[in-house]
């Protein structure tokens, strides 16, 4: 929260107007309003009251600070894992805060002073059939951003914990837009298996780019963290190298063809055995079978690499295609209920019906996937109000480190520079405890936050 409340859209949404949000909140306990949890930590995090240093007996000793425990029981709420006094995953967890704040923001002003618009941004995917050379682009909405490492050991030393080679911040972008390919596509050019070639790169930048690195991996079936130092330049950093241009000149787009098989067709089975496993881990059953079919049941490990490739996509948790006999009319409580939320009745009963009537999943497709979004709606917005166009530049702000061997349990601290240019400093955030960093320590850090220089 450190980090996020050093973002200026936070900061001047919740501090300035918290004591006119006290005065004029209509909800009755406050404890169970979310934007009333969110003024009161912003009022507690800048207005300097709890930033007092204590004396005893003549002694200075450390502040006090905050205990925003409404502020978390809030958040969590409805929420089995983060509710409980686990080790919660950071990245998971603002994933969560986000869909939280859009919940809470989308009645006011119809979402226009929503902060979480600082983290949105448009991926665009590349596909080409490599027989026909055909391509097809693709786009999708999203607000966190999840990189791969290079995993590199270096030479064991008895006693001593593996230890691996450092990586830099640009090899994990370019490991994220390099080519995948993809085996037995059916070409709707070719009318057979193929082989396609499959890239992401930016369609738009955010505003405040927050990323994870995946320094972990599974072994037997068990996550186990990866120290690899990845080194990220205290400069400017230009991401231009990895935005996305659409169909080029030249190119020739794929046929659009409808990709549900015929209904006819028995539905792929999947290896329920892998299944199981990766319903151990604690991931629902939609998405692990997805996983399974999508990699072509060839392994749990291929299946687990692919659910953490696409945790954020909006339809990650919808089944492939909808049952026989859903019902054609989606339920008016839960009409009535997104609706209330802002968004417009056609929408909301389209994505009820293609969440077969799962209000939580018609939420996340309405959160997350644009109205009918296009490459050219995309040109058009990136015309009329991408505010990216002209500006690739980001900067570390920002930083959260796990301190622990193992990622069931440890503690998370955060680093986090305020002011700018040479006025800015770093400071090093340990719960209640706060001291100044001038050389901030990163690599080994878990979630990475990066402001754009415009």
């Amino acid at each position: 929260m450190q980090c996020v409340f050093g973002i200026d859209r936070f900061r001047d949404r919740y501090f300035p107007s918290a004591a006119d949000h006290f005065l004029t909140c209509s909800q009755l306990h406050p404890a169970k309003c979310m934007l009333c949890q969110l003024h009161k930590l912003a009022n507690g995090l800048w207005s300097g009251r709890y930033a007092v240093l204590e004396t005893e007996d003549g002694e200075t000793r450390h502040q006090h600070g905050i205990s925003p425990a409404h502020f978390k029981a809030m958040v969590a709420r409805d929420h089995p894992e983060f509710a409980s006094m686990r080790q919660q995953d950071a990245f998971e967890f603002l994933q969560h805060l986000n869909k939280q704040i859009d919940i809470a923001e989308r009645p006011v002003e119809g979402g226009a002073l929503n902060p979480t618009s600082v983290f949105d941004f448009t991926t665009e995917e590349r596909l080409q059939c490599t027989k026909c050379s055909r391509v097809r682009y693709t786009t999708q909405k999203s607000s966190l951003l999840s990189l791969p490492v290079a995993k590199r050991p270096l030479a064991a030393v008895e006693g001593v914990p593996q230890e691996f080679e450092p990586v830099q911040l640009a090899e994990c972008f370019d490991m994220m837009t390099a080519d995948e390919t993809v085996d037995g596509y059916m070409c709707p050019s070719c009318e057979q298996p193929t082989t396609a070639k499959k890239s992401t790169r930016f369609a738009t930048f955010p505003k405040v780019l927050a990323v994870q690195v995946r320094r972990f991996e599974f072994v037997n079936w068990v996550p186990q963290k990866l120290e690899i130092p990845v080194q990220v330049p205290q400069g400017p950093i230009e991401l231009g190298a990895y935005r996305g241009q659409g169909l080029q000149l030249g190119e020739e787009a794929l046929p659009e063809t409808d990709d549900q098989p015929p209904t006819d067709e028995q539905p792929e089975p999947v290896d329920e055995s892998v299944v199981a496993q990766l319903e151990s881990m604690g991931f629902p059953r939609v998405r692990c079978v997805k996983a399974v079919k999508k990699t072509g049941n060839t392994g749990a490990e291929s299946a687990m690499n692919w659910i953490f490739e696409h945790m954020d996509d909006a339809d990650i948790d919808a089944p492939d295609s909808e049952p026989q006999g859903t019902a054609a009319v989606a339920d008016p409580a839960a009409v009535e209920q997104l609706m209330a939320m802002g968004f417009p009745q056609a929408r909301v009963e389209r994505e009820l019906l293609q969440s077969d009537g799962d209000a939580n999943r018609a939420l996340d497709r309405l959160l997350n996937l644009s109205d009918d979004v296009t490459m050219d709606n995309v040109a058009a917005a990136t015309d009329s109000k991408d505010d990216s166009a002209s500006c690739s530049q980001y900067e570390l702000t920002g930083f959260v480190s796990h301190k622990g061997s193992s990622v069931h349990c440890g503690h998370y601290v955060a680093t986090v520079r305020h002011g700018l240019g040479t006025d800015s400093a770093w400071f090093f955030f340990n719960d209640a405890r706060v001291v100044a960093q001038p050389e901030p320590q990163s690599e080994q850090a878990y979630v990475y936050f990066f402001t754009r220089n415009d």
